[in-house]
């Protein structure tokens, strides 16, 4: 049984997480936001951090609303971001993009400069080669990346031979 201690807490964090979002959810939408961030986040209700991770959270939910854990590819893209907001470092702007490139599998020359870009912009950061980057703000960076890695994977290939447009007739 919760006690009133609990209850009271619970609610001015919902209140956080609202007024942080700027719109009211259900009782269901706040129970799988509190569910989520015990599992992500190890969060307390009591705990005297609950409200910077929920502010946090919400923060990022409202600039990226594609944080959702129940979005396909979710978790491959959690670990991205999980792997760059546990590091420490920095990064210039083209090491920042080979980071992502080797961790995420792909070809950096298959990634068009345009998409580049937009994964940072998607971050609230704007890309500059000379630019430099901590591993925290990566991390948003990653977790747009990695959405765009996972599409990658599931097209098809695509072959300008000849031969291989003729046999498919």
């Amino acid at each position: 049984m919760a006690t009133k201690k609990y209850l009271a807490k619970y609610r001015k964090l919902r209140q956080i997480y609202e007024r942080a979002i700027d719109k009211t959810i259900s009782d269901e939408t706040w129970y799988r936001v509190v569910s989520f961030l015990k599992q992500r986040f190890s969060l307390r209700v009591e705990s005297e951090n609950a409200e910077t991770i929920v502010e946090t959270f919400a923060g990022l939910k409202r600039r990226y609303s594609a944080l959702s854990p129940t979005r396909e590819g979710f978790e491959e893209r959690w670990r991205a971001f999980k792997y760059f907001y546990d590091s420490q470092g920095c990064y210039s702007g083209i090491e920042a993009l080979s980071a992502l490139a080797n961790y995420l599998k792909i070809n950096l020359d298959d990634v068009p400069q345009s998409t580049r870009y937009y994964w940072f912009s998607q971050a609230g950061l704007s890309y500059s080669i000379h630019g430099s980057y901590h591993s925290k703000d990566l991390a948003l960076v990653a977790f747009v990346a990695a959405k765009w890695a996972i599409n990658k994977r599931s097209q098809p290939m695509k072959s300008a031979d000849p031969k291989v447009l003729t046999l498919a007739k």
